[in-house]
């Protein structure tokens, strides 16, 4: 594992309670859920624009772009974007990054 810290949990919560950050070569988006916290690429697979519409009630997040709803806890793909309604959302998911808190510091894991 190669954990790299990204941010405060302090930031995080002044920021809304989600953002995305490049870390590690990656784009990744993370966000506080009623769970935890979560991490998930950032950069959606269907027009490789950075997500950034979250929703804490259901966990999920939009492309800001066309729409397209990804889960946050799987990855998966929910709802296609709405130029390409017949997308094939199973094998349009997202990278998921394992996440913790080391004493009030977020940190991904990049590997």
């Amino acid at each position: 594992m190669v954990w790299k810290r990204i941010v405060s949990t302090k930031a995080l919560d002044n920021a809304g309670g989600h953002f995305s950050v490049s870390v590690g070569g990656n784009t990744i988006f993370v966000a506080r859920g009623k769970d935890g916290y979560h991490a998930m690429d950032a950069v959606c697979s269907h027009a490789k624009c950075i997500l950034g519409v979250y929703n804490a009630d259901d966990l999920t997040v939009r492309c800001p772009c066309h729409n397209a709803k990804f889960d946050l806890s799987t990855g998966r793909m929910l709802e296609p974007p709405f130029v390409a309604p017949n997308a094939p959302k199973d094998k349009l998911g997202l990278k998921l990054f394992k996440i913790r808190d080391n004493e009030g510091f977020l940190e991904v894991d990049v590997e």
